[in-house]
């Protein structure tokens, strides 16, 4: 990237009502947004609301899951009326208490919870019973579930990545349009922090101007979960705690091996949506939103060991985006790395030490988790995943950021609220917003399967017009028996 040239005080703090700018620093007295979506939606119910509580039916009880219940099932206002899980063990530590202390002091919550391992039968017993539903299972089966959860008239709080596909992402956020009444929210709590929500803020407030680049990183998969292995070999005994069917679900049968489940199936192309699907909902949500991103023009992955089964260990991905009135007029270029790989910083226009000092004065190191950095005509934002508030470099260095305060709130809660209020757009992360964002990431994920090539997208078809393969898995097939209405 070439020298930052930022504008003199005069042209810039002209330029938008309420904000100051210096040479050396930026004020910004008002940060209101023009969207609909608040910065702290901070609600009272404001309606009757039909029930004493809102019942709630939870599919996917171990691991994140339980986060997920444990959150939903602390609000007053919730009573929690069936448990899903295909692991027979998450409901025994959850309905019978075990070994696990969480677990054992989540069951005197809600004894009366009815268990299913089938969410399609719980839909069909229970669709009477509960008004919301939560869903905290593996990302090939987001939709799905999700999606039935809409057409029986349901309030949904879907875990991220919100589908496996481009075109699930984009059927939900159509229905989810379609019926303004119900309350949609992806699990993507980060963004009710109150830091990233003042990064949220700086960016709509224009701090580093039109923006034409963004970069993005993180460590994963770093250990956490296997990829770029070929597919296992042979065929093991399923445990008799696990219904190995209901884990397929939508995508096609493959023989069970330990190596799948629980959680290492994030790798593997069938189940989940790699390091880049991941975390990328973390690390760009906010920027996504505030610079009015959609669909990219074109995708290209460099990588060097992407397998027919599973992503890469490590990937850079280049994003095309068409001009927003937040970017250049050129558009935008999204630069992603992951599995180790991070940006040129140096190159961007970051000077050595962005991401603060030790103890000892000595620069830190960008944490591995990730981050994102903005680039604009005025300025530079770094964008940290947690944690810290982001920070605006001018010309190589510093420059203070004064932002109106902004509060951290319960990203569960916060959808729990909306319902009680009948707020539906107050949420942070309705699927109208999120399904498009994650329908740009799905197509970042899977360029892996035919890296080194540059695939122009065709938004309007969701297709990629020079690759089968990609146009495949923008729309890929459900297993006979497993189809959904609106997928």
């Amino acid at each position: 990237m070439g020298r930052l040239n930022p504008q003199s005080a005069s042209a810039v703090s002209g330029s938008m009502p309420g904000m100051q700018i210096t040479r050396r620093s930026f004020v910004l007295a008002s940060l209101a947004t023009p969207f609909a979506f608040s910065t702290v939606p901070s609600l009272r119910r404001r309606t009757p609301w039909a029930n004493e509580k809102l019942r709630i039916a939870k599919v996917g009880c171990g691991g994140m899951g339980l986060s997920d219940l444990n959150e939903v099932a602390g609000h007053k206002a919730v009573e929690v009326v069936a448990l899903c899980d295909i692991d027979r063990r998450q409901l025994d530590v959850l309905r019978l208490g075990g070994k696990k202390d969480d677990g054992a002091a989540i069951a005197a919550r809600f004894p009366q919870a009815k268990a299913f391992a089938d969410w399609r039968e719980m839909y069909a017993q229970m669709a009477d019973s509960f008004d919301a539903v939560v869903v905290s299972v593996a990302d090939h089966m987001h939709a799905p579930i999700a999606m039935e959860a809409l057409n029986r008239g349901k309030h949904v709080y879907c875990q991220k990545p919100l589908a496996h596909g481009a075109y699930e992402n984009r059927q939900l956020a159509k229905v989810a349009a379609s019926k303004p009444s119900l309350v949609t929210q992806m699990g993507t709590q980060r963004m009710a922090k109150k830091h990233r929500r003042q990064g949220n803020a700086m960016i709509r407030a224009g701090v580093v101007g039109k923006v034409r680049a963004m970069h993005a990183w993180t460590d994963r998969p770093a250990g956490w979960w296997p990829q770029g292995q070929p597919r296992p070999q042979g065929t093991q005994p399923v445990p008799e705690w696990l219904s190995w069917d209901l884990f397929l679900g939508t995508s096609p049968d493959r023989p069970y091996h330990e190596g799948y489940t629980p959680f290492q199936w994030r790798g593997v192309y069938d189940f989940g949506c790699g390091a880049f699907g991941d975390m990328a909902c973390h690390i760009v949500d906010w920027p996504f939103y505030a610079l009015e991103l959609t669909y990219p023009t074109s995708v290209r992955c460099e990588c060097t060991d992407a397998t027919a089964d599973q992503y890469p260990t490590a990937e850079t991905v280049v994003m095309e985006y068409p001009p927003t009135p937040m970017t250049a007029k050129e558009g935008l270029t999204f630069t992603w790395h992951d599995g180790g790989r991070l940006p040129d910083f140096k190159a961007i226009g970051l000077p050595e030490g962005f991401a603060g000092t030790d103890k000892d004065g000595k620069p830190k190191r960008p944490p591995s988790d990730g981050g994102a950095i903005l680039v604009g005509d005025r300025g530079i934002l770094y964008f940290p995943i947690e944690g810290e508030t982001p920070t605006v470099f001018v010309d190589g260095r510093k420059v203070d950021v004064a932002v109106e305060d902004q509060k951290t709130t319960n990203h569960w809660h916060d959808w729990i609220d909306a319902v009680l209020a009948g707020k539906p757009m107050s949420v942070n992360a309705p699927f109208v917003r999120a399904g498009l964002m994650c329908e740009s990431l799905s197509l970042g994920a899977i360029s892996s399967m035919e890296p080194g090539k540059t695939h122009a997208y065709d938004a309007a078809n969701a297709r990629f017009p020079g690759s089968e393969t990609l146009s495949k898995w923008a729309r890929k097939p459900y297993r006979s028996g497993w189809q959904v209405e609106n997928l």
